[in-house]
């Protein structure tokens, strides 16, 4: 059983290539997503815009039967073109400057079963059945998974010797975005691949941990699991970029300030700091209270450093502050807490809060690709919103039918 296997993808022809693909949906707002289904006749929104259209009460069924006539209507009238023969898709994705490598390729739900494609995240159960729903009545997926391994040098220099050649296709999304695509095909290049993986022991999730449950969900109902798969983007960890997701509270859990600073310090020590940039370089995380940066870290007799879980900052955060002083139990539905992932959003939680709409922000410092690869390895799970993952990737650029 290998980790990854050839497969033809579906795409975009070239008339309409630089139109096609989209953000992942959620990362619209319903305005965004209005005026794209109005103006662009030929985005990837319009295959699925039975499941994002809050306006039509239809059950799962009936949404996803719709996408499938939908994406049917798109490969008829020659929109979408099914390659031919089975192939690696090696990628070069350059987004706001930064350059990222990889393949993409049919991953192996066998190895994931086997705990040889590594987790680092639980998953909600009633998210990785309406999926397995959809994939059930589609039979096809246009989000690849993203997959790290560790850097490797054969790998590398494969994906450099086809990257010499003209590419197969050059999607320009923007001036901050390009995909350049190769298609290969050929068996000796194929099995060049698939030997260089063969030193690969393992390989981690890094964004798609639902998507991979619901594939595996699926194949053991169809009795599929030594044989199918999922797509998956591949690129070795050295490009993988984290950055966190920061939290801010709307309010202190009818504590004073005075008070919820002096349960804080019966663990932590407390610094304050005249700016978010001070509060960076000290030990621990960042907090906005009441006009005031502070410094916050877990006081060392208090640290578990046996765990790679434990010494995490968003570990800390959940377990010692949010949970036991701000009474937030569950930090997937407290309606109270909020995530902010942008690049500037400690200086917009900085604005929320003196405009009193919330209490307390947290700045956390972003999880290691060696602090995500231990977690995984122990087979641990992060908080939620633990991470936030580049590369993004968009949805139909490569499709995978099963």
């Amino acid at each position: 059983m290998t980790f990854i296997k050839p497969f033809c993808a579906v795409r975009p022809n070239k008339r309409i290539s630089n139109n096609f693909s989209s953000q992942s949906f959620e990362l619209y707002n319903p305005k965004e997503i209005e005026n794209i289904l109005k103006t662009n006749r030929h985005s990837f929104l319009q295959i699925i815009k039975a499941n994002i259209n809050p306006r039509k009460k239809l059950s799962n069924s009936k949404r996803f039967e719709n996408v499938k006539k939908n994406y049917a209507q798109f490969k008829s009238s020659g929109l979408l073109i099914k390659d031919q023969k089975p192939g690696f898709y090696i990628q070069k994705l350059n987004l706001n400057g930064k350059i990222y490598n990889g393949i993409i390729a049919e991953a192996s739900i066998g190895k994931y079963k086997l705990g040889q494609i590594k987790k680092h995240e639980n998953t909600l159960k009633s998210r990785v059945l309406v999926f397995k729903k959809y994939l059930k009545e589609t039979r096809f997926n246009a989000d690849a998974v993203l997959l790290i391994y560790r850097d490797q040098r054969a790998i590398s220099d494969l994906i450099k010797a086809v990257q010499k050649q003209p590419p197969t296709s050059v999607i320009t999304i923007s001036e901050n975005e390009v995909q350049k695509l190769w298609y290969v095909a050929e068996d000796f290049q194929i099995k060049k691949i698939m030997n260089a993986f063969e030193s690969v022991h393992s390989l981690y999730i890094a964004d798609g941990h639902h998507r991979t449950a619901s594939s595996m969900l699926l194949s053991d109902e169809e009795n599929k699991t030594q044989t199918a798969g999922f797509m998956a983007f591949l690129i070795p960890e050295s490009e993988l970029l984290v950055e966190a997701y920061n939290r801010i509270v709307t309010n202190l859990n009818g504590l004073s300030v005075e008070s919820f600073l002096n349960r804080l310090r019966l663990k932590f020590n407390i610094l304050p700091c005249k700016s978010y940039d001070l509060c960076q370089k000290n030990n621990g995380f960042c907090m906005y209270l009441k006009g005031q940066f502070y410094s916050v870290s877990l006081q060392e007799n208090f640290i578990n450093r046996a765990s790679p879980l434990q010494v995490l900052d968003v570990s800390i955060l959940q377990e010692e502050i949010l949970k036991p002083i701000l009474g937030i139990k569950n930090t997937r539905t407290d309606k109270r807490l909020h995530y902010v992932s942008k690049n500037d959003n400690m200086r917009w939680i900085k604005n929320e809060i003196d405009r009193q709409n919330y209490a307390v922000g947290f700045g956390l410092k972003p999880v290691t690709v060696n602090q995500l690869k231990a977690i995984a390895d122990a087979a641990m799970a992060m908080p939620p919103k633990s991470t936030y993952i580049y590369p993004k990737l968009r949805s139909g650029s490569t499709i995978y039918e099963f």
